[in-house]
């Protein structure tokens, strides 16, 4: 089932939206972390549950964000490959770097929804590894004009 672009379009916005509104709600965390992977234990996900839910349906929408855009490339796969790892890499240090200085210039909060998407951002890396990887053999295999002839008879 394909879902339109539109409707993923609404679905990352009412998921900002969701964040902001479950954020406003609940007070700032207050926790002083190692590292943003210590808060994914299960230890803050009993004790936090509020605040994880906003992380996670945050992180969701900054997950979804660039994989929407990326949507509108027609193929170039390793292209996209090179703009996940890149953006997933940036995502991960600056989450890194503002939990283990104790940064305020970004909530906490905000810095563990970009670790949750960075960590996110695999799943399409490997997905455009292997269309990229299949593509390009298929192409060596068939080329394009084998192929237009193939499907015009």
């Amino acid at each position: 089932m394909k879902i339109p672009k539109e409707q993923t379009f609404v679905l990352i916005i009412g998921l900002f939206l969701l964040a902001y509104l479950l954020e406003a709600i609940v007070d700032p965390l207050t926790v002083r972390l190692t590292t943003p992977y210590v808060y994914f234990s299960a230890d803050y996900f009993l004790k936090y549950p509020f605040t994880t839910a906003t992380v996670i349906i945050r992180g969701l929408s900054l997950f979804l964000a660039p994989v929407f855009l990326l949507s509108y490339i027609p193929r170039a796969y390793f292209a996209k490959l090179g703009t996940v790892v890149v953006i997933s890499a940036l995502a991960q240090l600056y989450s890194l770097q503002g939990v283990a200085s104790n940064t305020t210039m970004m909530p906490l909060e905000w810095s563990l929804s970009l670790t949750f998407a960075g960590i996110c951002l695999a799943l399409p890396a490997i997905i455009y590894i292997i269309k990229g990887i299949v593509l390009g053999a298929k192409n060596k295999i068939l080329p394009e004009e084998t192929l237009e002839e193939l499907t015009d008879e």
